[in-house]
């Protein structure tokens, strides 16, 4: 764990980080279970290129 070091200035930097991380974990995730419905023949080539390339 972390402790704060009570500067105020470092505080934003890391919730943008964590916001940051949070989008590409969302990102890569959704990603993984596209390519696993495409996988069991739930989704075809084409939706999952659509839903992979969406942004």
């Amino acid at each position: 764990m972390q402790e704060s070091t009570g500067e105020s200035g470092k505080e934003p930097d890391s919730k943008m980080l964590s916001i940051e991380i949070q989008k590409s974990f969302r990102k890569i995730l959704k990603c993984g279970i596209y390519k696993e419905l495409h996988r069991r023949s739930l989704l075809s080539d084409e939706q999952l290129n659509s839903l992979i390339n969406e942004k």
